[in-house]
């Protein structure tokens, strides 16, 4: 069973992916970018893109569903459609091998940020069939398992 503590180290590792590349898009990105031809620099972009757009997904998730390990939320709630991990199509994308001319430190954080989203993906899917399994009416006390 997934535990209060396991969502606050993820959290905590997403957080601390976030900053990471929040201080690389900040002080390098743009430097990196100038020094390119036009579609490298709109390469880089999408990518930046997709790097956010798996961090803020992850996040979400997280904080959702440590809601339902506070009791705040039952498992039927956080499972709905509108709450599951979304992005699949965009965040599940990896070009980063494809391109050799993406900057390294992106290329880095990329890969991890994948990584981080494809376990989420994974305990994404848990938590649907395991509210499937439970009834809708379950006291937001009770604890559902995550296996």
């Amino acid at each position: 069973m997934a535990t209060v503590e396991f969502f606050d180290r993820t959290m905590m590792e997403t957080m601390a992916l976030l900053a990471e590349s929040r201080r690389y898009l900040i002080d390098r990105a743009e430097s990196e970018t100038k020094s390119r031809p036009v579609e490298h620099g709109l390469v880089s972009s999408m990518e930046t893109m997709r790097l956010v757009a798996r961090l803020t997904q992850v996040l979400a998730w997280l904080l959702t569903h440590r809601a339902v390990h506070v009791g705040e939320m039952t498992l039927w709630e956080a499972t709905r459609p509108e709450r599951r991990l979304g992005g699949h199509t965009l965040c599940n994308k990896d070009i980063s091998d494809e391109d050799p001319d993406l900057p390294d430190e992106l290329r880095r954080l990329l890969q991890r940020s994948l990584s981080l989203y494809q376990r989420v993906s994974r305990l994404d899917i848990q938590a649907a069939r395991a509210a499937e399994m439970e009834p809708q009416g379950r006291v937001s006390g009770e604890r559902p398992k995550l296996h």
